[in-house]
């Protein structure tokens, strides 16, 4: 994996830089999904493949992005992950 997993989130600021750093990547996936779930196929780098402890920090991360302050609501969260991925990837 060429994204350096952060030991946790816990701000909006933090979450942005990592999000930011999957897509530059190209290691961006669903917030929703299970990153065990995940093809990570479409990685050209033979070895980038995320090892079972990195999917684990993945769970863990995106588990901490959804539970930020303001995230509670899923109605109305003030973050919410899957749009900031799509916006970087030219989505609006």
């Amino acid at each position: 994996m060429r994204t350096k997993l952060p030991t946790s989130i816990q701000t909006i600021d933090q979450a942005k830089t990592f999000l930011k750093e999957l897509c530059a990547n190209n290691e961006q996936y669903h917030p929703e999904d299970d990153a065990h779930d995940i093809s990570w196929g479409t990685i050209e780098t033979v070895g980038d493949f995320p090892t079972k402890e990195e999917r684990d920090q993945l769970n863990k991360l995106m588990n901490e992005i959804y539970g930020l302050e303001g995230n509670e609501n899923p109605d109305s969260m003030i973050f919410d992950p899957c749009e900031f991925i799509m916006e970087q990837n030219g989505f609006q």
